[in-house]
């Protein structure tokens, strides 16, 4: 997690995973590894159908497609009922939640309606949601005030029969943390002039 989009270098990402869980590896629990994606479809299928045993993790941030596009552009090329129909395919195979991280964002993705629209996308879909307060070392996007993050988690629990977590990140200091929706290059440059 955290080290750009591994269903994208889907081989080169198993391959690491499946070291660090080798026991003459880094021996680490297969369940206590991750792999977080922006919902890239096919790949999500090929890993329920090779029926990985590490965790997915998949970042929503909007059930809404217009809104969603908007802050992350590269999942307009899979489409939320597409991701969803994927998700359900996992759920199905492995017998397990799969976790949708949502990067609150003060303003945007808060509302009572943002809840609304996350608990019809789940339906009856197993999973658990962290919610992360975005990052950004630009300032451009802010994370929420504790009275607007805990009423979106309010109207979320009101609606879901899932676990709701606020998941806490360290490494903002350095442009590491979770919730970080885009990055720059070298430090003081704004998105702009990182283009």
């Amino acid at each position: 997690m955290g080290m750009g989009e591994p269903f994208l270098n889907y081989e080169a990402a198993l391959t690491a995973a499946q070291i660090m869980s080798e026991p003459s590896g880094l021996a680490i629990a297969a369940r206590a590894i991750s792999f977080s994606t922006a919902g890239i479809v096919p790949a999500i299928r090929r890993f329920s159908a090779e029926r990985q045993p590490y965790r997915l993790v998949v970042s929503l941030t909007s059930a809404d497609p217009g809104r969603r596009r908007s802050i992350m552009p590269g999942a307009a090329t899979y489409p939320l009922d597409e991701l969803r129909d994927a998700l359900a395919g996992y759920c199905a195979a492995l017998g397990v939640r799969v976790t949708l991280a949502w990067v609150m964002i003060a303003g945007f993705n808060t509302r009572d309606e943002d809840a609304r629209q996350l608990a019809d996308w789940i339906g009856d879909l197993p999973v658990r949601i962290d919610l992360i307060d975005v990052n950004d070392p630009d300032g451009v996007f802010l994370p929420p005030d504790e009275a607007e993050r805990n009423a979106f988690r309010d109207s979320l629990r009101r609606r879901v029969r899932a676990p709701v977590a606020r998941r806490y990140s360290g490494g903002a200091d350095i442009g590491a943390a979770c919730g970080l929706l885009a990055g720059t290059v070298g430090w003081g440059l704004n998105r702009q002039e990182a283009r």
